[in-house]
C-alpha cells in the first residue's frame, strides 16, 4: 500500500470521467472539467505517477469470448507461513484462468476469480493444473456464479 493522496474537485471529476471513458481525448476531458488543455494533461499525469491511475485498459466480456463459465474459488492452504503463501502466489499468477487471487482473512486463505469455457474445462483446470500433487493445497471450496447482480471496475469519487 502507498501514501494516501489527497484528491481535490478537479481530480475526481478526471478520475469519474476516465473511469467510464478511458479513450477520451485531453481536450474532451478538459472542456468537460472545465480547464484548458495543459492543465488537464499535467493533472492527469500527477495522478499516474501517484499512482492514482495505475493503466488504461480494454475491458473484455468474458462470455462473449467463450468464457461464460465463472467461479469462485476459495483455498485453504496446508500451511500458512510466508514460504507456501509465496508458492502458491507464484503458482497462480501463471495460470490464465485466474482473473483474480486475494489473499483473505477467516476460515480461507485465497479467493480466487476462475473463467473457463464449461464445467468440463473447469474440472480439467482444477485435477489438473490447481490441485496438480505438488501442490500447496489443503482443500478448495468452488462457488458458481450464476448471475452477475453488479460489477464494476470504477471505484465512486464520493468515496474518497
Amino acid at each position: 500500500m502507498g501514501t494516501t493522496i489527497v484528491l481535490d474537485e478537479i481530480d475526481r471529476k478526471i478520475l469519474d470521467l476516465l473511469q467510464v471513458e478511458g479513450r477520451i481525448t485531453n481536450l474532451e476531458l478538459a472542456e468537460r472539467i472545465g480547464l484548458s488543455s495543459a492543465p488537464s494533461m499535467r493533472r492527469v499525469r500527477a495522478l499516474e505517477d501517484a499512482g492514482v491511475i495505475r493503466s488504461y485498459v480494454a475491458l473484455v466480456d468474458p462470455a462473449r469470448v467463450g468464457l461464460g463459465f465463472d467461479a469462485i474459488v476459495e483455498v485453504r492452504l496446508k500451511q500458512q507461513n510466508r514460504e507456501s503463501f509465496e508458492r502458491f502466489e507464484k503458482k497462480v499468477t501463471g495460470l490464465p484462468e485466474v482473473v483474480e487471487c486475494c489473499m483473505i482473512a477467516g476460515d480461507w486463505d485465497y479467493s480466487l476469480r476462475v473463467v473457463s469455457s464449461d464445467l468440463a474445462r473447469y474440472q480439467s483446470f482444477i485435477l489438473d493444473r490447481l490441485m496438480h500433487p505438488d501442490t500447496d493445497i489443503a482443500s478448495y471450496r468452488t462457488t458458481i456464479i450464476l448471475r452477475k447482480v453488479k460489477s464494476t471496475t470504477k471505484i465512486d469519487t464520493t468515496l474518497f
